[in-house]
């Protein structure tokens, strides 16, 4: 299932001149529909135009905190500063999560591996990284 988005725009001469961009976007939700956003959020202008577009099927990236506690209602502080990295699809239809924690400049580095690719793509960026 593909994500859709709603691209919407206002006058853009009167966002020029209250300096706020005359463009945003509001995303679908196909378990109880979104409406898309009637106004601009920045001025309150009224859209003048909205057009459903589709997103490309690009790697989502995800920095999950890994700190935990043994019991629930416990102090959670154990791996304190450390994250997961996840990658998905649009739809999270197919997830991964890395099998280890990271500091957070690590995580981060290993997260730039999968910026701008394809979901397929990243699988086989994880795979060669083995994370």
């Amino acid at each position: 299932m593909k994500k859709r988005l709603v691209r919407s725009s206002s006058n853009s001469e009167k966002a020029l001149a209250d300096e706020v961009s005359a463009h945003w976007y509001t995303l679908l939700i196909d378990n109880g529909e979104s409406a898309p956003g009637t106004r601009n959020p920045w001025n309150q202008d009224v859209a003048e135009l909205e057009k459903t577009v589709y997103l490309a099927d690009d790697c989502v990236i995800t920095i999950r905190p890994a700190r935990y506690a043994l019991s629930e209602g416990a102090y959670a502080d154990y791996e304190k500063d450390r994250y997961f990295l996840e990658i998905s699809n649009q739809d999270s239809s197919m997830v991964l999560n890395s099998a280890r924690v990271y500091a957070w400049e690590e995580v981060t580095t290993l997260a730039s591996f999968f910026k701008g690719i394809s979901f397929t793509a990243a699988s086989r960026v994880w795979k060669v990284k083995k994370l």
